[in-house]
């Protein structure tokens, strides 16, 4: 439950800190001093849109923050541990927002920072709340469906797998459609991939040729100039005519070394010339091969320019190298692979969409029963609420009806048929209800279904507006009752319902310093009795208003 609030900056409120407690808490006050503030400010909690007059002094941050006492709900428990949100152990849960000055907020849950999307997942878990103006929300059908949904646990697991079904079928239509509308454009693209595939293979490329053709070219061009360094190295190296070789001189040298074999010094040397000889050898040897290699026939420079060009036409189609010539290539195969296999495809995916149909009717067909049964459950225990609201003689209805496509939620769409007068006839609850018919439907239906959200805290901010008379003191009763299973927070106007409060906090705004400011003071003993007798009887109170008051009381507390 909501165990406590603190509020800055925000609005009419410059700081401010609440406590409630379980059971029924009220708040009261003079219309406008603030007390649907408070409702706005938890709003923001639990992941409500910001409005541009929240901050009171635009110059500075505004902060809501809530603690809450954690509840047992393992799913709660879960997904705050594996946020990294809670301990095992841990029995509060602080929530904070704050608002800066530029319009951004920033929220925390046990002081670390989430996404707003967070606050609203974990929210349903907290609080259920109620707003003025929420009424229209329940004369939707969707809100309708959730509802009846909500009421039997058997239906969610059921929700789910038609979902799913729905989902796949969504996918798997989506990629039939898709092959069929390509269908007019593949023979057009067979042809154009076979074009690009047969050109491709017809010059037989090698994976590096193209670098190995640019250098035999430039080689054959300059076949003379390479041919007469080849000769003088051999010259310089081995077989000089007009002079000594290095190989005759490291040979010369050799020799000497050898003709002093019992000098240490000279003795060491031999191997080292031994090995500049074999070098200079291996050496010589790889230059006649050079040499050798440069008598190429007359014709090859023109095949090899002949096969350059026929590269170079194909690098400036598919790729800067033959590499990715051969890459795009390989493409071709693969999506020529693809397309000669689309039809294949459409068949396999009709069958495929047939059978998840077929389930997914089965299973939505499942569903529409299991809610049929619900509906019916429901739909007594609401007129028994209703009954208890002073309202005995309502008709109400839970409809299932088919809607025109199915949908993620199955097939049925939720519509709630009412009659408040006997002889009237049922009609669709959005066109016949008044506001304090449906301020008492809308309680009856939190009520029945309290118990199946399990949510520990429920708030209302002035659902008895419109009620009067006995159908407010029976609205008084149903709060109460209801307080005793969850702790319900109330902004009221009505002394019959504050009359039942175990926490009553009263709202006011006062002037200070030429700034309007609102306070908050939580009533006890005689100021309580006096708050009752104001809201009874206005500016003016009486000593008979007050004893009506300590009635009010005496009786709420009977």
């Amino acid at each position: 439950m909501l165990t406590e609030m603190l509020i800055k900056n925000f609005v009419l409120i410059d700081e401010l800190r609440l406590e409630f407690d379980s059971g029924l808490n009220v708040l009261t006050g003079e219309t406008g001093a603030g007390k649907s503030i408070i409702i706005d400010a938890l709003g923001l909690v639990i992941g409500e849109r910001i409005q541009e007059d929240f901050l009171r002094d635009p110059n500075q941050k505004a902060m809501v923050e809530a603690v809450f006492e954690l509840p047992q709900q393992k799913e709660l428990r879960q997904f705050l541990q594996e946020q990294g949100l809670a301990e095992t152990g841990d029995d509060q849960l602080i929530i904070s927002r704050v608002i800066a000055p530029n319009g951004r907020s920033t929220a925390r849950i046990n002081g670390r920072t989430v996404t707003v999307s967070t606050l609203k997942e974990v929210a349903p878990y907290l609080v259920d709340l109620h707003v003025q103006g929420e009424q229209h929300n329940f004369l939707q059908t969707d809100t309708y469906l959730d509802m009846l949904d909500a009421f039997d646990p058997r239906i969610q697991p059921l929700r789910t797998q038609v979902e799913e079904k729905y989902r796949q079928l969504q996918n798997l239509t989506r990629q039939l459609e898709a092959l069929r509308d390509d269908e007019q454009n593949k023979l057009q693209r067979l042809d154009f991939l076979e074009f690009q595939i047969n050109e491709i293979e017809k010059a037989q490329l090698v994976s590096g040729e193209d670098q190995e053709l640019t250098v035999k070219r430039q080689r054959i061009r300059n076949a003379n100039r390479l041919d007469e360094v080849c000769q003088r190295m051999l010259g310089d190296l081995y077989r000089s005519e007009e002079s000594y070789s290095a190989y005759d001189l490291l040979s010369s040298a050799l020799e000497a070394a050898q003709g002093i074999k019992d000098d240490e010094f000279f003795a060491s040397l031999t191997e080292p010339l031994q090995e500049m000889l074999v070098t200079i050898q291996d050496m010589a040897a790889s230059v006649a091969s050079f040499q050798d290699e440069l008598d190429f026939d007359p014709g090859l420079l023109e095949e090899i320019e002949q096969r350059l060009y026929t590269i170079e036409r194909l690098k400036s189609k598919y790729g800067e190298s033959v590499d990715e010539i051969l890459a795009h290539l390989q493409q071709a195969y693969e999506e020529r692979n693809q397309l000669e296999m689309s039809s294949e495809r459409q068949q396999v995916l009709e069958e495929e969409i047939q059978q998840l149909q077929q389930q997914y009717d089965e299973t939505a067909g499942r569903l529409t029963e299991l809610r049929s049964e619900t509906a019916a459950v429901l739909e007594k225990e609401i007129l028994a609420e209703l009954s208890q609201l002073n309202m005995p003689h309502i008709r109400l209805e839970i409809r299932l009806e088919g809607r025109s496509t199915p949908g993620p939620q199955g097939r049925d769409r939720v519509e709630l048929w009412f009659s408040a007068n006997p002889g009237e006839d049922l009609r669709p609850l959005v066109r016949t209800v008044s506001g304090g018919e449906l301020s008492r439907v809308i309680l009856a239906i939190k009520t029945a279904l309290a118990d199946t959200y399990q949510v520990p805290t429920l708030i209302f901010d002035e659902i008895d507006v419109g009620v009067g008379g006995t159908s407010l003191t029976a609205m008084a009763r149903k709060l109460k009752q209801l307080s005793d299973a969850h702790q319900v927070i109330l902004v009221t106007h009505a002394p019959q319902v504050a009359a039942y409060a175990g926490v009553h906090h009263f709202i006011q705004k006062e002037v200070y310093d030429g700034q309007t400011l609102t306070r908050v003071s939580l009533l006890q003993g005689e100021e309580r009795v006096a708050e009752l007798a104001r809201m009874l009887s206005g500016e003016t109170i009486t000593n008979i208003t007050l004893q009506h008051a300590r009635e009010m009381i005496a009786n709420a507390n009977n």
